[in-house]
């Protein structure tokens, strides 16, 4: 395999969320941000994008109309990929490890 090819498989990261309400609710919401994709699944939806993924709690609160944050999204997520940092307005996803390290 072509070593360009290689690193462009593994550079994804991601959260799964249950299916329930607000996992679909989120979901729907995530689906309109630019560059993530959201892949459905039996029982749960994958929400993934290149090289980092930024879940806004305002954005998610406005677009689904309840308050969304961190202690909401952990229990809705049954799995993560990537370097995971909570901070006060955002749950950020990297795929580097010295970016997500200037977050903390």
């Amino acid at each position: 395999m072509n070593p360009a090819a290689e690193e462009q498989a593994f550079d994804y990261v991601g959260i799964a969320l249950g299916r329930s309400v607000e996992g679909d609710a989120l979901a729907e919401a995530m689906a309109e941000v630019e560059g993530v994709e959201v892949v459905p699944q039996q029982t749960f939806w994958e929400i993934k994008a290149r090289a980092r993924l930024r879940l806004d709690f305002e954005v998610l609160s406005e677009a689904t109309g309840f308050d969304v944050d961190s202690e909401m999204i952990q229990v809705l997520m049954t799995t993560y990929y990537g370097r995971i940092i909570n901070t006060d307005d955002a749950i950020l996803l990297f795929h580097d490890p010295i970016e997500a390290a200037e977050h903390m």
